[in-house]
């Protein structure tokens, strides 16, 4: 059986195999090279007694690259269009499902060796490429948040990737044809990750909030972190948001010229004003990662649970 699956699955796989020794060759070089450009850049820190003069120039000419990277959020959703749905489609679709599966080897038999092996690459090949990431993005993990590339390192693109190709394995059970159960797994993984990522993910566990000044080293969040939303608060404590309007500002600085952020903060700073800082501090990153990975790897199994009694309970 593991032969059979291994003749009909190796086209895909020695694409795959080619387009990650190439990944693995890019990243390990220019990896090499923005390294010693970071540790280049944290001697010149230490000399000058300033971090902040040349942080924004310290990659400037790494776009290219950094786009190959941040590419990688996709890798696990291409798992689940390419290897789970049409794994059971495909069957459907050619009709050969009548064929194996009223042979020797039973169906569940051939259902648990192709989902086996289907999320076996998959773990493998999320894992490799989420340690490349995390490793060629260290110096930028250093300088910014290691929230900023939540999605494309640590161990959430494994569990992305187990997740994907169990839905397209499920939603292929549904389906007599790849195409249609190629572009439902796509809605649907698209429309969890982001509902995921933009409503659940800030609330796992409560943010902090801060209340800072308007400008100067204290009006950012600890470094590392993930600011989650930030808002004027008043001299009476009371919350104003994101917004300002002139009937907010005091007499005073209503006449300031020209209302500019230059002039204008250091007039509300001295009226009272400061800002309130919601966010997840960077200590947080493997705790959330833990958190979104056992929830994507439920609902991957949920969704496998499903294909079986699809496949179990169809007529052959």
């Amino acid at each position: 059986m593991n032969h059979l699956i291994w003749k009909l699955h190796r086209s895909q796989a020695y694409f795959a195999m080619g387009a990650l020794a190439a990944f693995i060759v890019i990243l390990l070089v220019t990896g090499v090279v923005m390294a010693d450009d970071y540790h280049r850049f944290l001697a010149t820190c230490a000399l000058t007694q300033s971090c902040s003069a040349g942080q924004g120039q310290l990659y400037s000419g790494d776009g290219a690259i950094f786009d190959i990277v941040n590419l990688t959020i996709v890798v696990p959703l291409l798992f689940g269009l390419f290897w789970g749905a049409p794994l059971i489609a495909k069957e459907l679709e050619d009709g050969t499902h009548d064929l194996a599966w009223t042979q020797g080897v039973t169906r569940r038999r051939w259902l648990t060796s192709n989902v086996l092996w289907c999320l076996t690459a998959a773990v493998v090949w999320g894992a490799v490429i989420s340690v490349l990431v995390m490793w060629w993005r260290g110096p930028e993990n250093a300088l910014g948040s290691p929230f900023d590339a939540f999605d494309q390192q640590g161990i959430a693109p494994i569990a992305y990737a187990v997740f994907a190709v169990a839905l397209g394995i499920a939603v292929g059970s549904f389906f007599k044809r790849v195409l249609p159960a190629i572009a439902t797994t796509l809605g649907v993984f698209v429309a969890i990750r982001a509902a995921v990522g933009v409503y659940l993910r800030p609330h796992y566990v409560a943010p902090l909030v801060k209340t800072a000044s308007l400008s100067g080293p204290g009006s950012n969040p600890p470094a590392g972190s993930w600011l989650i939303s930030q808002g004027l608060v008043g001299p009476h404590g009371q919350f104003l948001g994101g917004g300002l309007v002139l009937n907010d500002l005091p007499a005073a600085c209503r006449s300031v010229p020209g209302v500019d952020k230059g002039s204008l903060i250091p007039c509300l700073t001295s009226h009272g004003f400061s800002n309130a800082l919601t966010f997840q501090p960077a200590n947080r990153f493997w705790e959330f990662q833990g958190l979104e990975s056992g929830l994507f790897l439920v609902l991957a199994a949920g969704l496998i649970v499903l294909s079986y009694r699809r496949v179990l309970g169809r007529d052959a």
